[in-house]
Order: C-alpha cells, then structure tokens, then sequence
C-alpha cells in the first residue's frame, strides 16, 4: 500500500466516467466497507480514505456489472462462500512496491550474513510481499552471497492476503520498468525477457527454487509456520494498522524469530513506542535479545 496521488485523482476520474451512473459511496457504505477491511485484514481506512476506496471498488462493480455501491454491500452480506470477500480483499489491499526498495536493508542483510556465518540453513521471511519484487531481491542478494561463501544455504517464505498479487509472484513476470531497480549484475544473473512480449521480463527460475509463496493473513496471530526465521521484512505495512493492532501483529511475528534475529520495517516506520521485545540496531532494523543463560548452564 502506497501513496499514489495523482495516478489515483487520474485514475478515479477515468474510473468513474466508465462506471456510468454509478453513485457515489455514501457514509453508511463507507463504515461498512472500512469494517469489513479491518475485520478481515486489520486495515484501518479513515474518512479521508473514501475516495481511494471507491476507486478502487468500482472495479469490482464493473466486474459484477453492478450500478451502485449499495449493491456490491448487499453481495457481500450475501457471500456464503467467501468468494467474493476474498476478491473485495484483494482490491482493496493492492500494495505498490518494487525491486530493491529501501537498498540500505540489503546492504545490512548481506553484511550480517557475511559476518555472522551459521551452518544450518538461512530462514527469512517477507511477510507482506505484495507481488514478489522483495522476496525475489531477496534471493538475488542471497544467491550473490552464495557466490562468496559456497556452504551459505537459505530459504524464504513469502506471504501476502492478496491471492492475485501472489498468483502474480508465482509466474515471476514484470513490466520492463521494474528492470530498472535492480542492480545491473542481477539484471544480468537472474532476469529475462520473456518470450513474444518485449515489454515484460521475467526472473530466472533459480530464484524461485528457494522461495515458497503463500497466503497469510497477518492478524491471525496465532497462525504458525514450525520455523524460526533468523530475519524477518514488514515494511511499509504498520502505518495502515492502529497501533494496537500493529503492536500484536509485531509481536506474532517476533514469536518466530530467531533470538539475535533481526526484524525489518520501512525506512518510515518505528518500533519505538511499541513493547514488542526487540532492540533497534540500524534505521529501522531492530534486534531480538539473546536468551539469557541461567546459572545452571
């Protein structure tokens, strides 16, 4: 999730002159929409949101061929199945990143692998990871670091709410402009443009062999994976929770990190003011405490 002003104000007037005669959202639409996001996704949408929300919610009105924004409320008060609050997920948690986003973290992730060597396995986790660009540069920067330490052996679990966005990271498929992002040795190493369409690129299959995409849903906090990640990445998604909500989503991840791990946030985002047990150690890169040895050890 992103801020994208003036795509958004051009996008919503193309947006509503395709819809037609559709209304506008009223409040109660609004407050019902808003609840039903944050029940699901924990998602906090203010009143100054709704113009975003109706953006993005006259696709799904298109989709069903529907006029009104009170229609698509009933269709989902009447959604036995789930189908279609799966899809109403989906459209309104689209998140805008890209490759290499905030390069500082992986400069620092690859110099606390390098100096910190351990013989099992790497585990790291990118827990919002839209359509894929931060777990596949993850696995660039770790395939480079393989390149330096021949033992070095890892594994990324890549999770997001949004299925289309992971359906997406599966096929690995990326307009050309992302291409731009990454480092140039990469693009070389690990992309390529995919066949009869000049205007994607793809990453290489290698990359993939050590990511495994899946659906998660961040506040089912009891949700568990059986591992203990040595780094976890959630960046730039705590500043749509309230704090409380953000706190216990940290603190369900933090159960999963490894002591002496490390845990990411967004270049803007701070732990500070939450007690969630970790210790800051970089801009915004933060710690969890070694186990302390008892007398007995």
């Amino acid at each position: 999730m992103h801020s994208e002003n003036y795509s958004h104000n051009l996008s919503y007037a193309i947006e509503t002159s395709c819809i037609g005669n559709s209304e506008s959202m009223t409040q109660q639409e609004f407050t019902y929409f808003s609840n039903l996001i944050f029940q699901h996704a924990g998602i906090k949408l203010e009143n100054e949101k709704r113009s975003m929300l109706e953006m993005r919610l006259y696709k799904r009105l298109n989709a069903l061929k529907l006029s009104s924004f009170g229609e698509y409320m009933r269709v989902l008060q009447q959604d036995a199945s789930g189908v279609e609050l799966i899809a109403f997920t989906n459209q309104v948690t689209t998140n805008k990143t890209s490759f290499f986003r905030e390069k500082r973290h992986f400069h620092f992730l690859r110099d606390n692998i390098i100096n910190h060597p351990r013989p099992e396995k790497t585990f790291i986790w990118s827990a919002a990871c839209s359509s894929g660009e931060e777990a596949f540069s993850l696995a660039m920067q770790c395939e480079a670091i393989k390149h330096e330490r021949a033992n070095f052996d890892y594994r990324i679990l890549a999770t997001d709410v949004d299925t289309q966005r992971l359906d997406m990271c599966a096929l690995g498929e990326y307009p050309n402009e992302e291409r731009e992002d990454i480092p140039k040795l990469f693009q070389h190493q690990f992309t390529q443009r995919v066949p009869h369409n000049d205007s994607m690129f793809m990453v290489a299959d290698s990359l993939k062999r050590n990511i495994k995409f899946r659906q998660h849903n961040l506040i089912h906090y009891p949700e568990k994976f059986g591992i203990q990640f040595h780094y976890i990445f959630l960046r730039n998604v705590l500043f749509y929770f309230p704090r409380s909500t953000g706190e216990k989503v940290v603190r369900a991840l933090v159960s999963q990190l490894e002591p002496g791990g490390l845990f990411f946030v967004g270049l803007t985002e701070s732990l500070q003011h939450m007690d969630v047990g970790l210790e800051l150690v970089d801009v915004s890169v933060y710690r969890k405490p070694m186990l302390e040895r008892t007398a007995d050890e």
